[in-house]
């Protein structure tokens, strides 16, 4: 038996679920914390705000035929969310000490991200690997900005 082939969609409904969490993960951080602190996690869940409507215009550009409307379900939607949470956010929620330790969570998590949608290539469809490569683009885009954020901090 092979190994399950990815379609662009349901990459992307993942993608949108991780935006989601992420945005949730660095604005309940925000509420606990202060100043130059509570700043950078805002910033960094408004990245996650652009990259989810990155993410969901890309998902409507595509052109969507019966088959795929099980994406719709509900029960599909909650798997995507809770898949999503575990593998990038779980265990997380611990209060940063200092900026730098927060920037250093969103790079871990950016890093799972990055190399969870590389891992997905081989297994993807002509038409949601070019997704894919968008999203690893899009996330490394991310990484690179909060390895920026953490030089400016030191």
């Amino acid at each position: 038996m092979g190994e399950p082939k990815y379609d662009a969609k349901e990459i992307l409904k993942f993608a949108i679920s991780m935006e989601e969490e992420g945005e949730k993960f660095y604005k309940k951080l925000a509420e606990k914390a202060k100043g130059e602190i509570k700043e950078g996690l805002l910033s960094l869940a408004e990245d996650e705000v652009k990259h989810k409507k990155i993410f969901t215009k890309w998902y409507d550009d595509i052109n969507t035929d019966n088959k795929e409307d099980y994406l719709f379900e509900e029960t599909v939607d909650l798997f995507f969310k809770s898949y999503a949470k575990t593998k990038g956010f779980d265990g997380r929620e611990e209060i940063p000490n200092s900026l730098e330790e927060a920037i250093d969570m969103g790079i871990n998590t950016e890093k799972i991200t990055i190399e969870y949608y590389k891992s997905l290539l081989e297994h993807a469809k002509s038409k949601a690997k070019e997704v894919l490569q968008n999203l690893i683009k899009e996330e490394e885009g991310h990484y690179n900005k909060l390895k920026t954020y953490k030089e400016k901090i030191n």
